[in-house]
């Protein structure tokens, strides 16, 4: 939250706690005075007071807490960044330190650089394992709808840096 940025450049951390529907304060275990927590609870709620903050250790979260809860409010989203929608508005500057990789299965075949059809689970758990020890300290969210072979339903896969 406190990372310093050039002139016009997004606090992407600033944005993310702006527009959240729901804020999880994890680690709190390792967090010795609860007047630390407090701090920092209120330091969320100045720049988000509508989510709900739940304290939590080692991810331990039910899934109906976060999940299926219908937060999104445009009205809302409209009080923290009333451009948001303003087609005639200047570009969003982001940090260029930060980066954006995508691999689309749906995109047109000439330009997709992966094969369709199901994931083996076993090969992504592998990749994705991988990529967390050669490149996690410099990943701050992966996210997706993945189609497992063999699965009757499709996945959403969603993790963020710790």
């Amino acid at each position: 939250l406190d990372a310093v940025k050039p002139e016009g450049v997004v606090n992407e951390a600033v944005a993310q706690v702006a527009f959240a529907d729901r804020l999880l304060l994890n680690k709190t275990d390792l967090v010795s005075e609860a007047e630390e927590l407090d701090r920092i609870e209120a330091r969320l709620r100045g720049i988000n007071g509508f989510a709900p903050i739940q304290r939590c250790a080692h991810s331990d979260v039910s899934v109906g807490s976060v999940l299926g809860i219908n937060g999104f409010d445009l009205q809302r989203a409209l009080k923290a960044s009333p451009t948001l929608l303003d087609a005639r508005g200047g570009e969003t500057k982001h940090d260029a330190s930060v980066t954006s990789v995508s691999i689309d299965q749906g995109a047109a075949r000439h330009m997709r650089t992966v094969q369709q059809g199901a994931l083996d689970l076993a090969l992504l758990q592998s990749w994705i394992s991988q990529l967390l020890e050669e490149r996690g300290g410099d990943m701050y969210r992966m996210k997706g709808v993945l189609h497992i072979a063999h699965a009757e339903q499709r996945f959403v896969y969603h993790a963020v840096h710790m």
